[in-house]
């Protein structure tokens, strides 16, 4: 292996000895154009010394005379004939890298041929390799021509699809090694964009947008000889519109062997417009306004006038629309034919081509509903190189009036009642009869039945639809009677074709009113649906009967008077109707509080004998009341072991209810009856309620106590015959809020609530409680009241209730106060700074005292050392 990598370094070493300094500059000959401008580069590289190395440039000219031309190393190295040159700049080297320049000639000239030689001076260790490299430049005079010849190209203004050509020649003298090249553009503007070209090697190129024409044969270049190239444009397009330009081009081979252009020049050869199809297109429909009978045949043709016709093809749609606006929007669509003639109609609708630019439409059998104003839409279709086709324009054509006319159907319609109710529930037959038919072959006849409530003179009138036939004969009911007519409650008949009945099977009070049929005639279509030709109302039938409203008379009677609480009450409660058919009743039991006039639901029963408690939730006493029916139109209320809350006025509320047809039950009336006083003798003591608070206004966070105080006076009882229920609640300006209550057994209730307060309620005396609020905050404001309703012990040891007493309200404002809101969170910032200021002595302290001694002591021992040390 060492033996390799020694061979190697050897070889290495030889082969970069052998290769030595290299100067390079381009192959030759160079041919460049009098008059333009030459940059020759030149290089060196595999060479010794410093990175930056000197060029100098010599010519040996044609006749073998040798001149030195510039140099980077010497200014004075330049020959007295091209001083001037050189100096003015016309003549320069420039360095393009530490180890490359160019040589640089601006507006060559003919005597600037011969051999470029670039030399480079010596900087190696040795001489290795070469130090100059030649290259030869031919100047070669202008000879390149181009020119338009304009009497021979087709240019100017011309229409959409039609064909033009440009021509233009080109040429140059023979020089071996040139080649010549021709190039066809159109300008727009200040943008040019290339059509075709004639390359140097001799292909043709197309430019982007021209390449799929050009494939297609659609642009042509054509060599006709004599240096003349034409431009061939078939079926011209809006966008081949601008100015053509022919531009002739120079080349030659570089070193690589690829083509450079040395020369280029540009003739502009003509302007060419295209006005497109749509600008001359023109569509009318011919004929006029038209007017026919039903069942004819309507013929209309629309006529094309547009330049270039013959290239043109047409694409024809007909339309009807019932406004004299061609919009396509509201339009039908009745016929189309395509561009190539294939029709997409009906056997009543077609079209056809009569000429290269006139269609027909021929419309057989026209019913009124073709009425209308008919109008044509045209789509012009031109082709494009490779059997392609695109629209060129469009346009609609102004509408003619079509009116058809037919003999209208007439007829008359009878409304009559064979049947007419005399009393609810009765039955109603209403019947409608068309008469006096005239030009009615087939036609169908369909009704719709219509009631109108009886309204005052000054009140617009409204009519509801019963029910109507459709022109199938299908019944649709109106929304008010739908129900009804699904039930067959209401039913409606078709005896013959010109007779229809409408039968009511059980007539509603809420029936009586006018009555009124409407007749539709139907003409059938070619497509065999149904259009209403006519629609011809009867006059207005009232139905009604002589009838009173239902009454109902309630009259209360006590049958076991109270005295004393404890005694039972019963109350009956006798109903009388009139006017009332197969009436059933209901009835409920109302007390009104004396003090409050507040009304209270006890107990109720339902037509169909269902009883049941309303807003009687004592839990103690629900059976205490029974209601039951003592006959068809009688009732009985009674109460067991009455109390004294029970005082108040009692009386019924009975409602009567009668049968609908179907069975279904529909409120008629209601009644209340007279009012039954419960009173009680009041031998007991009398009670009163008084709050007392010990702030009005607190802060948020204080806490609030109000006391509710009951007084007892008149006849003496003790504690343990007295108890009570007490309830407290708070008021806002928009509500009640119950809070808290305990009653006489000491069970207490308490609402949840939804702030950060809290409250509780305590006994602190027989005859005070206490009503604490905790944590106050903003939505406790408000009126407080205290609601207490004593509990009487009797002689036979039964508790008696009595009623609820109230106290006036107590108001609590809560303000807030910026000392006592930071009251405490300062002390408390405060105590906690103190705390960590004694802490921090303390460590301090510590500290210093134990872990700092030893190095104390150390120091003041290592300092008496230097004392003495000093001292010695």
């Amino acid at each position: 292996m060492e033996h390799f990598f020694d061979s190697f370094f050897v070889l290495s070493t030889i082969f970069a000895l052998c290769l030595g300094r290299i100067v390079k500059v381009p192959a030759g000959p160079l041919i460049r154009v009098e008059g333009r401008d030459i940059v020759i580069p030149c290089n060196v590289s595999h060479f010794d010394g410093p990175p930056e190395q000197d060029f100098d440039w010599e010519l040996t000219q044609d006749s073998g005379s040798k001149m030195q031309v510039v140099s980077t190393l010497d200014s004075s190295f330049t020959d007295k004939s091209y001083e001037d040159r050189v100096n003015s700049g016309e003549i320069a080297v420039e360095r393009t890298s530490a180890s490359s320049v160019v040589l640089k000639i601006k507006h060559v000239k003919l005597t600037d041929s011969g051999k470029y030689k670039c030399l480079t001076p010596s900087t190696d260790a040795s001489i290795s390799g070469n130090y100059d490299a030649e290259v030869e430049l031919r100047v070669i005079s202008d000879s390149l021509k181009v020119a338009a010849p304009q009497s021979r190209s087709k240019t100017g203004s011309i229409t959409e699809g039609s064909s033009f050509d440009l021509r233009c020649t080109a040429s140059q003298d023979s020089v071996e090694g040139t080649r010549l090249s021709v190039t066809w553009e159109v300008r727009r503007g200040a943008a040019s964009e290339k059509i075709l070209s004639l390359n140097p090697d001799g292909g043709v190129m197309a430019g982007s947008d021209y390449s799929q024409r050009y494939q297609a044969g659609g642009v042509r270049l054509e060599l006709l000889g004599n240096g003349v190239y034409r431009l061939v444009v078939s079926q011209a397009l809006p966008t081949d519109e601008g100015t053509y330009v022919c531009v002739a081009g120079q080349w030659v081979k570089d070193e690589s062997g690829a083509w450079k252009n040395i020369l280029e020049k540009s003739t502009d050869v003509g302007e060419v417009k295209v006005m497109p199809i749509a600008s001359s297109l023109m569509v009318s429909v011919g004929g006029g306004n038209v007017t026919l009978n039903a069942d004819s045949t309507l013929e209309l043709t629309c006529t094309v006038a547009t330049a270039n016709s013959d290239a043109i093809r047409m694409e024809v749609t007909w339309y009807v629309s019932p406004t004299p606006s061609a919009d396509q929007g509201s339009s039908r669509l009745l016929v189309h034919m395509d561009r190539d003639s294939v029709v997409n109609g009906s056997d009543a609708v077609t079209v056809s081509r009569v000429s290269a630019d006139t269609t027909r439409l021929v419309f057989r059998e026209v019913e009124k509903t073709d009425t209308g104003y008919y109008f044509c839409k045209v789509v012009g279709w031109m082709p494009q190189s490779g059997g392609t086709w695109y629209k060129a324009a469009e346009k609609t054509s102004t509408s003619v009036r079509v009116t058809v006319t037919s003999l209208e159907p007439t007829y008359s319609v009878l409304l009559s009642a064979p049947t007419t109710p005399h009393f609810s529930d009765d039955p109603t037959e209403l019947e409608c009869k068309v008469t006096d038919v005239q030009n009615a072959n087939g036609t169908r006849m369909t009704v719709s039945w219509h009631y109108r409530k009886p309204t005052p003179a000054d009140l617009p009138v409204s009519d509801d639809l019963i029910a109507t036939m459709d022109q199938n004969w299908d019944l649709q009911a109106g929304e008010k009677y739908k129900e009804r007519v699904g039930k067959g409650h209401i039913v409606l008949t078709k005896l013959d074709p010109a007779v229809f009945k409408l039968q009511v099977l059980h007539t509603r009070d809420t029936d009586r009113g006018e009555y009124f049929c409407t007749v539709s005639a139907w003409a059938q279509t070619k497509d065999h649906s149904w259009v209403k030709t006519k629609d011809v109302s009867s006059t207005i039938l009232p139905v009604s009967w002589e009838q009173e409203d239902p009454s109902l008379t309630v009259v209360a009677t006590p049958l076991k008077a109270v005295f004393s609480g404890g005694d039972p009450f019963e109350m009956a409660c006798k109903v009388t109707g009139k006017k009332l058919k197969n009436p059933k009743y209901s009835v409920l039991i109302n007390v009104e509080e004396p003090s409050s006039r507040k009304i209270r639901k006890i107990m109720s029963m339902s037509q169909d004998s269902v009883t049941r408690l309303e807003e009687w939730n004592e839990k103690d006493r629900l059976d205490s009341v029974v209601l039951e029916k003592s006959s068809a139109d009688e009732f009985r209320f009674r109460m067991y072991g009455t109390q004294i809350s029970d005082a108040g006025y009692y009386y019924c509320e009975v409602t009567a209810w009668t049968p609908d047809a179907g069975n279904t039950w529909s409120e008629a009336t209601r009644g209340i009856s007279n009012k039954v006083k419960i009173d009680f003798e009041n031998t007991g003591p009398a009670f009163n309620v008084s709050l007392h608070s010990d702030k009005l206004t607190v802060y948020p966070g204080q806490t609030v106590k109000i006391e509710c105080v009951i007084t007892v006076q008149g006849a003496a009882a003790g504690t343990d015959d007295i108890s009570y229920d007490v309830k407290w609640s708070v008021s806002t300006e928009d509500k009640s809020v119950f809070l808290v209550s305990m009653d006489r057994w000491g069970v207490r209730t308490l609402t949840p609530r939804n702030g950060t307060s809290d409250c509780s309620l305590e006994r602190i005396k027989p005859r005070t409680y206490r009503l604490s609020i905790h944590n106050t905050e903003d939505t406790d404001r408000g009126s407080y009241h205290c609601s207490v309703t004593p509990w009487l012990k009797t002689s036979d040891g039964a508790w008696q209730k009595s009623l609820e007493i109230q106290s006036e309200p107590v108001h609590l404002k809560v303000d807030f106060a910026m000392l006592e809101s930071l009251k405490y969170p300062l002390l408390f910032g405060a105590g906690a700074a103190l705390c960590v200021g004694l802490l921090a002595m303390l460590i301090g302290y510590i500290g210093a005292r134990f872990c700092c001694k030893n190095a104390l002591q150390d120091d003041m021992r290592g300092n008496r050392r230097l004392v003495s040390m000093e001292m010695d």
